[in-house]
């Protein structure tokens, strides 16, 4: 559980591990120790960028909220649990469309598969660093 999760809380060079990502640029750290980052990635061909909070609870979770960018406001909670010789992650996302009666079928049929596949990366990309201590 430590080594995967102080991986995964090397926000700098997540990028190594997730693909379509770039070098994150941490802008500023909070007296809580919470980061505000600066994510550029690439993504069905377009560059994205947007910013996010991190905050770190040891070993249990890291939690984002996007500050800015086309999902502003959504928060992902990057849950972490040991289980017998391997540990569990698991990343939830919350998040709402602001868009005036398309929303709903948006975040449904547009949004939410591109975020599942993205979880996917990110997974797939932690397990494979890690030699699949993860689950």
């Amino acid at each position: 559980l430590p080594e995967v999760y102080k991986t995964a809380q090397d926000i700098k060079n997540q990028h190594e591990y997730i693909p379509g990502y770039k070098p994150s640029k941490i802008i500023e750290t909070k007296e809580d120790g919470r980061l505000i980052i600066e994510r550029t990635a690439e993504m069905d061909g377009k560059i994205m960028k947007w910013k996010s909070m991190a905050e770190f609870d040891e070993n249990k979770t890291i939690k984002f909220e996007q500050l800015e960018g086309k999902l502003k406001g959504m928060k992902i909670n990057w849950l972490f649990e040991e289980t017998g010789e391997e540990t569990k992650v698991t990343i939830i996302h919350d998040f709402k469309l602001k868009i005036p009666l398309l929303g709903w079928f948006a975040e449904r049929f547009i949004a939410k598969p591109k975020i599942d596949r993205i979880t996917r990366n990110v997974l797939t990309g932690l397990k494979n660093k890690l030699g699949g201590i993860i689950s």
